[in-house]
């Protein structure tokens, strides 16, 4: 009897450990590559944001923050090194001598993306990232928070993918500059239920900007009715390209953290890739 008992005890202690290490709900099943907290903060004056561990950011609580993006070879670090460089995000409206770039500072990988344009194809030869990217939002129910991926727009032909001549860019201004990607982190994405949260991927809204584009093309149909095709007019049509960070068609990408009331945000990064093409037909197209 003894000896069942002991069998029975280890048993149970087996599954409990599986349990206790299973992957939380959501996740992929493959390495986690690098572990971040975004913190949000009620009052950051009173806060030592040097405090914790490396791998977290602190933002304002109940208004936007800006988390700027860069490479990592570009400051130095591994090709596949994740590092918080700064990580007070509560300073992001004061531009100093000491610190024009305010902001906290996140350094990431390649994503290993093209630039391509949703709406023809072209271009469209490399979708998998090298990474993804998974949130789950934790703290006092309630709080929730938008993220939208933001960037200067240095080349307005986007290299040649687009179908016509270029007119203009629809996209709305970036709170901190910038164009912002019609695709975001929604909040319906982070708004933390009263019970178990589980991890969203959000690898296409966080390493790349879709820009919706105006475009003059040539008329291929019949523009004032007379029976023939008016091949001599143009047309304004919107096409969609979307161009990953570190592209050198932008300059200047970061997060725009639009917190409202979200106390605790983990972003998981993962090995394993994700196909963003599969965002190409969301709500707003």
């Amino acid at each position: 009897m003894k000896k069942v008992i002991i069998t029975s005890m280890v048993l149970a202690m087996v599954v409990g450990l599986g349990t206790a290490f299973a992957a939380p709900e959501g996740t992929p099943d493959c390495d986690r590559l690098y572990t971040l907290n975004i913190i949000g903060m009620q009052n950051p004056k009173n806060v030592n944001m040097d405090q914790g561990a490396g791998k977290v950011i602190f933002v304002n609580l109940n208004e936007p923050s800006k988390i700027n993006l860069v490479k990592n070879t570009d400051v130095g670090l591994e090709a596949d090194e994740f590092a918080v460089l700064d990580k007070d995000a509560t300073d992001s409206k004061k531009t100093t001598e000491e610190d024009p770039f305010p902001g906290a500072i996140l350094a990431l990988p390649d994503p290993g993306l093209l630039p391509y344009n949703i709406t023809t194809g072209e271009g469209q030869t490399d979708t998998l990232s090298a990474y993804s990217i998974y949130i789950r939002s934790l703290g006092k129910p309630g709080g929730w928070t938008t993220i939208t991926t933001c960037a200067e727009l240095m080349d307005s032909t986007f290299k040649g993918l687009l179908s016509g001549k270029f007119v203009s860019v629809v996209n709305r201004d970036g709170i901190f500059g910038g164009k912002a990607s019609i695709e975001q982190v929604t909040k319906e994405m982070t708004l933390r239920p009263k019970g178990k949260s589980i991890f969203t991927e959000v690898t296409a809204e966080l390493l790349t900007i879709v820009f919706q584009v105006q475009v003059e093309v040539q008329a291929t149909t019949d523009q004032d009715g007379d029976g023939d095709v008016d091949t001599d007019d143009t047309i304004i049509i919107i096409e969609y390209v979307r161009v990953p960070i570190f592209s050198d068609i932008l300059d200047g990408e970061y997060w725009e953290y639009d917190n409202q009331g979200l106390k605790l945000l983990q972003v998981w990064f993962y090995a394993c890739g994700v196909d963003v093409s599969e965002n190409d037909l969301p709500a707003w197209k």
